[in-house]
């Protein structure tokens, strides 16, 4: 099976990092496939590159980058991220901002790659 995982909590709303890392792994290991990881609304401050989660806290944005890694595509709501600052080179120049906050491996892109899960995957699960 493959799926879609939209992801609509902040990184520190309860366990929304944990659950979804859980997910994945269970996914994983029973054979199924993440075609891509959709943060919206405040799910984009994942890819905000300035975490700095404390030494015995886990460091959401290493296993996003281990995701990306493994080629799961980590997709950033542009107008969700544009609204809470944050930006990526292209969108950092367009808003004459002097910084780039995403990290590198996110992809800030409109909500028809959100839709194209309704196609292209058997489920799209949602975490809020």
């Amino acid at each position: 099976m493959r799926f879609q995982l939209n992801v609509y909590g902040s990184p520190w709303a309860a366990n929304n990092a944990a659950d979804v890392r859980c997910f994945i792994e269970a996914a994983w290991s029973a054979g199924h496939d993440i075609a891509r990881v959709f943060f919206f609304f405040d799910g984009v401050y994942h890819g905000l590159i300035s975490q700095s989660p404390a030494s015995d806290e886990p460091n959401p944005l290493a296993y996003w980058q281990a995701l990306a890694q493994a080629n799961v595509d980590l997709l950033l709501c542009i107008a969700a991220a544009t609204n809470r600052g944050v930006l990526d080179e292209a969108e950092s120049r367009r808003y004459q901002q002097t910084v780039t906050t995403s990290a590198p491996f996110f992809e800030l892109t409109g909500l028809g790659q959100w839709a194209v899960g309704f196609h292209d995957v058997d489920r799209i699960i949602t975490f809020k």
